[in-house]
């Protein structure tokens, strides 16, 4: 289950770019707490059957169960310092299954329960693909190797299928809620873009590069100009396809690196990663260019609609939030210079190689 929350999303859309704007790696924070309260589980019942085998002069267990134990105890220490990852959620799997296997092998049926209880676990730490595969390979390994009754067998065998389908089902059908969930949590309804909720994700992953590796990362507000108009004059419905068909054509400029959001009513902020301001400004202007070329379906209303843009990089020392304030001011001073306009933030920014502001560049663009 937990390689297999990422939604399918058709390209050129933010969820193609970030994994359904980051809902994967909210699932991987819930299997990890999953895995590691396995791997609790393993450590806190393995240590103490390992001692009392010892206790008891089984030798041969307790040298089973104790490498068990170590390593389980290095797939917590790797789920608690890096989350998760493969190393432990393929170690916990096989090292549960394993040494229940060796159990029934020792024991014989009187222990094949134990095998039930790690193939359960097993949908929680792997993709339902592997887990189907290694439950299978417990299966087949038990009957074959402990099991000396044919009829114990035949029931074995048809309850660990029912239970394995059901597991398998039910992992099928929780993906796909939370793929649905995870839509209706940062995807914006109408426009089909990614809302605050996702914007808020993507920026605070941007910070993060920012803060570690240097990265750049620019946003574009984007506000559209006379849209109170065309809601007067063709309604409100009308408008909000006019919103879809804007989001539509932001969406089919960006890169893929880039990723469309809408802030509010008629408002989209653009996050560019890994871009500069040079690079965001060219963008910018290619938007509103874009926009105001555009002639839709209402020719006389739609030719009058366009676009400012408010433009404005990350700093050292600032937080994503007072990033998008800037660029809110930069789209307010572009509306107050007449709108159909990109600036930047004030004269605390100007594109590098270029003595001319945002707005100078857009109005000679234009």
């Amino acid at each position: 289950m937990p390689t297999n929350t990422t939604a399918n999303e058709p390209a050129n859309t933010p969820g193609s770019n970030t994994n359904l704007f980051n809902s994967q790696a909210r699932d991987l924070q819930f299997y990890t707490r999953v895995m590691i309260a396995v791997s609790l589980c393993g450590i806190s019942f393995g240590l103490p059957f390992a001692l009392y085998h010892l206790f008891w002069g089984s030798v041969v267990v307790t040298a089973i169960l104790l490498p068990v134990v170590v390593l389980q105890l290095v797939a917590l220490i790797s789920l608690i310092r890096r989350g998760f990852n493969a190393f432990a959620a393929w170690t916990i799997a096989t090292v549960q299954t394993g040494a229940n296997i060796f159990f029934v092998i020792e024991v014989g049926m009187m222990a094949s329960y134990w095998l039930y209880a790690s193939g359960v676990a097993n949908y929680y730490i792997l993709d339902r693909r592997p887990a189907l595969l290694i439950n299978v390979v417990a299966c087949l390994l038990a009957v074959t190797v402990a099991f000396d009754e044919p009829s114990y067998v035949v029931r074995y065998c048809a309850a660990f299928a029912m239970i394995n389908i059901f597991l398998f089902a039910f992992a099928v059908q929780l993906e796909k809620k939370n793929d649905e969930l995870d839509r209706m949590l940062t995807i914006d309804p109408l426009t089909r873009v990614g809302n605050r909720t996702a914007m808020d994700e993507t920026l605070s992953r941007i910070k993060n590069l920012f803060d570690r590796y240097n990265t750049p990362a620019t946003v574009l507000m984007i506000d559209l100009d006379n849209f109170k108009v065309i809601n007067d004059t063709l309604g409100h419905s009308e408008g909000d396809k006019v919103l879809c068909r804007v989001a539509d054509l932001v969406q089919g400029r960006l890169r893929p690196t880039d990723s469309l959001y809408r802030y509010g009513g008629e408002e989209f902020i653009v996050v560019a990663e890994n871009t500069s301001l040079s690079q965001a400004s060219f963008l910018a202007e290619s938007i509103r260019q874009l926009i105001a070329d555009h002639r839709g379906t209402h020719v006389e209303t739609e030719s009058k609609l366009t676009v400012s843009i408010g433009v404005a990089q990350l700093r050292k020392d600032e937080g994503t939030n007072s990033m998008v304030d800037r660029a809110d001011k930069a789209l307010y001073k572009a509306k107050s210079m007449g709108r159909n306009w990109v600036c930047f933030d004030g004269e605390q920014e100007t594109p590098p190689n270029s003595s001319r502001s945002g707005a100078e560049m857009s109005q000679a663009a234009g």
